[in-house]
């Protein structure tokens, strides 16, 4: 090897000695850390005006029942709508302001974490990631974004920070650094909180008539059975309610069941929702009244166990699985409530309904086992309250019994009470004749006769049929005003009926609802229900001479008033405290009685003096006795 050789061999030695240090010592350097910069910083620092917001999306994933949920709010076609409830309208535009609100400004706080396993540690794994098999984890995904759906913001919250209210663990979409948040939002994704839960918005003060009619279909032969009428009326609202065909002797008015069904009607919400068949939806918006125009439609509402009936005038007639509830008032608003089939499900069932397992719940069941179904399923239901807000959910209430309801609505003029009468206008004697003022009359001696009669006649009253006339006149001028100011008072309550009828139908024409099986319970009563035992009067209260000798009024018993008991077969004789009493004035020319003869005419009472004077008797006659009579 000659010495050019050797040096190139050294010299090569040393480049790769070099390069083996400089390798050696960057890989002993720590790690550079990334995220910490970002600490203190907006997530989405261009987010600035919550106006800017049109559409909310919340998932959410259920571990215990390992489902998903979506649900979303849009603002499209002039309105705000629920794409994930079949665009039921939603009542989102003030929920909406102050969820966006409350995500303007966000800030990152301590950095929990950069690495992606660790995203089930904190429960930030996007629910929508189907790459990610773990069923544990999964965190909320609240989406807010603009019109034409550029996304404002796009988090995954996660699990509230130990010890620490208000932080939760968070992290952006597309990044995996997790991040100490403090959030104030409110990420309810229950149907209830974003629409109008007050299904009819009827107010009780207004509520006049309410007629439960019970029935059941007898589906193999496709009539009505075990019909019952329940008619409850009140002339106001400040008048009690009455049952029609009460027998006051031995029923009452249950009042407290009354009260309760009152209650369900005023405060009824909505559970879910399906959609109607457009040709159902349109003619309901249109008429307010329910015609059929194809199979399909009979089907569908068949399936929700409402049934179309010919009439006998070849019309058409809705009936239901389970009887209806009529409701009127004041308004002239006659509301029908039709209900359906009952059913079995998840709040996501009942909400927005669930394929093949809804299905399965809507198949007919005949005869004995239906009754015994919605017994089950009614009792079970009393156990619970009203349908709870989405994601875990107990064990023995994951399924929850619900029924479908078909509302319709009509308008009655008579409820609003009867139009006014116009007056009649009197008519002008034919005889009555008018004399221009400053007529005289031509002939002097004709004014002496005159004179001469009216002398005559000074206390004699003449009838004046002009005078008549005109105070007739003026009367009716009077309640001619009356009259067209009620008239038009009526007018405006029969517009705004009218009115008030077709804004519900528009909000009720395309929508079957579903309300709880406990509301159906409250608000179907049967007539047994209704009434209750009349109290018992006491024992011969009622009957001539019973009930407290003294009072004046036989068989009253006061409050208070304690009856001493009598040994058998001798009657409760009050004895009358000793009082001495001055000795009465006799008049002159009357004679004592006997001594030792008791008095055997009382001084009358106001009454019996009335009843003397009205036969003739003379209240002189009566004569004061010179000693009270001592009872036996």
């Amino acid at each position: 090897m000659n010495e050019t050789t050797r040096t190139l061999t050294f010299v090569g030695i040393a480049v790769v000695a070099l390069i083996a240090a400089f390798v050696t010592d960057r890989a002993s350097q720590p790690v550079e850390l990334t995220g910490y910069e970002n600490v203190g910083q907006e997530f989405y620092p261009d987010f600035t005006d919550p106006t800017q917001a049109r559409s909310l999306r919340v998932v959410s994933y259920d571990e215990d029942s390992a489902t998903l949920k979506v649900f979303n709010v849009e603002f499209k076609d002039g309105a705000w709508r629920i794409p994930s409830h079949h665009d039921y309208p939603a009542d989102a535009e003030d929920e909406l302001a102050e969820t966006a609100a409350s995500l303007v400004g966000v800030v990152r706080g301590a950095l929990e974490s950069r690495r992606k396993s660790d995203h089930e540690r904190f429960g930030v794994i996007d629910p929508l990631d189907e790459s990610n098999t773990n069923l544990q984890g999964r965190g909320q995904r609240l989406t807010l974004a603009k019109e034409g759906g550029a996304p404002l913001v796009d988090f995954i919250i996660g699990k509230q920070v130990p010890e620490q209210p208000g932080e939760y663990y968070v992290r952006k979409v597309d990044e995996d650094s997790v991040y100490r948040t403090k959030l104030n939002v409110d990420l309810s994704s229950d149907f209830s909180d974003w629409i109008e839960p007050d299904l009819l918005k009827v107010d009780r003060d207004r509520l006049v008539e309410i007629i439960v009619n019970k029935y059941s279909i007898d589906e193999a032969n496709r009539s009505l059975k075990d019909k019952e009428l329940s008619t409850l009326k009140r002339q106001n609202s400040s008048s009690p309610w009455e049952l029609e065909g009460l027998n006051k002797e031995t029923e009452k008015l249950n009042t407290a069941d009354v009260n309760q069904m009152i209650n369900t009607l005023v405060d009824l919400k909505i559970q879910g929702i399906r959609p109607k068949p457009a040709a159902i939806a349109a003619e309901l918006k249109k008429s307010g009244q329910l015609q059929l125009k194809n199979a399909m439609d009979f089907v569908d509402l068949q399936s929700k166990g409402f049934i179309v009936a010919r009439t006998q005038s070849g019309g058409q007639m809705l009936v239901s699985n389970e009887g209806e509830v009529i409701v009127i008032t004041n308004q002239g608003v006659v509301y029908s409530l039709y209900f359906g089939e009952i059913f079995t499900g998840s709040t996501l069932d009942i909400e927005v309904g669930n394929g093949s397992k809804e299905q399965k719940e809507k198949s007919p069941k005949k005869g004995s086992e239906k009754e015994a179904d919605q017994k089950e399923t009614a009792s079970a239901d009393k156990k619970q309250d009203a349908v709870e807000k989405p994601g875990k959910t107990k064990e023995d209430d994951a399924l929850k019994t619900s029924r479908y309801l078909f509302v319709t609505v009509t308008f009655d003029p008579s409820f609003i009470g009867d139009p006014p009468q116009k007056p009649t206008e009197p008519k002008k004697p034919a005889d009555l004749k008018e004399k221009a003022d400053g007529d005289k009359p031509a002939d002097a001696k004709s004014d002496d006769k005159k004179d001469e009669k009216q002398d005559q006649k000074a206390d004699e009253k003449k009838p004046d049929p002009a005078a008549d006339y005109a105070a007739a006149m003026k009367k009716y001028e009077s309640e001619l005003k009356t009259y067209e100011k009620q008239l038009k008072e009526y007018d405006e309550k029969v517009i705004k009926g009218q009115e008030l009828v077709q804004q519900l139908n528009e909000r009720f024409a395309d929508w079957y609802y579903v309300i709880s099986a406990n509301s159906f319970e409250k608000l179907r009563m049967s007539r047994s229900a209704l009434v209750e035992p009349a109290d018992k009067p006491n024992e011969g209260q009622g009957k001539p001479g019973a009930g407290n000798p003294g009072l004046g009024i036989p068989g009253l018993n006061l409050p208070g008033m304690k009856v001493p008991a009598q040994p058998a077969g001798k009657p409760a004789v009050p004895k009358p405290a000793p009082a001495k009493k001055p000795a009465p004035v006799q008049p002159k020319g009357e004679s004592k009685p006997a001594a030792g003869k008791p008095e055997t005419k009382p001084e009358s009472s106001p009454k019996e003096n009335a009843a003397k004077k009205g036969s003739g008797e003379k209240a002189s006659q009566a004569k004061p006795p010179e000693k009270a009579a001592s009872p036996k």
